[in-house]
């Protein structure tokens, strides 16, 4: 039987830490022998991925905050 894992996150306002403090979670854990699983939103897959680029990336005004809501 599998033991019960945890679900992790971290929130805050862009800059403030919040990936490097997923990181140093992370390998804190893995020195325990613990497998742990890293992902962020949008992200983890390709596709996320790309979605991502387009959403940190580019001016803007490139378009408006309903499609960025879709996205």
């Amino acid at each position: 039987m599998m033991a019960p894992g945890l679900f992790i996150t971290f929130e805050g306002i862009d800059g403030a830490g919040k990936s490097t403090q997923a990181r140093r979670l992370a390998a804190a854990l893995r020195e325990e022998g613990r497998e742990v699983v890293e992902t962020r939103e949008p992200g983890g897959s390709p596709g996320a991925e790309e979605i991502r680029r387009l959403l940190v990336e580019g001016a803007p005004a490139r378009w408006s905050p309903e499609t960025e809501i879709l996205l």
